[in-house]
């Protein structure tokens, strides 16, 4: 019997996210919108990202 190990990242909103964030990625940028890829390290010390869609005209605060 094998013993795995799988973590779940929670789901949490953009600004949460944005005020952990150890980088921020933009994946791409097309038709009024933007895919962003932020990562983040978890209270283990391991990396963990989040991808998020962007509508044209939305506003986020860093």
């Amino acid at each position: 019997m094998k013993n795995t190990k799988e973590e779940t990242v929670i789901e949490k909103p953009i600004q949460d996210r944005l005020r952990q964030a150890s980088h921020i990625t933009v994946e791409s940028a097309l038709r009024n919108k933007v895919n962003l890829n932020i990562a983040w390290y978890d209270v283990h010390g391991e990396q963990q990202n989040q991808k998020f869609t962007i509508s044209a005209g939305s506003v986020i605060e860093f």
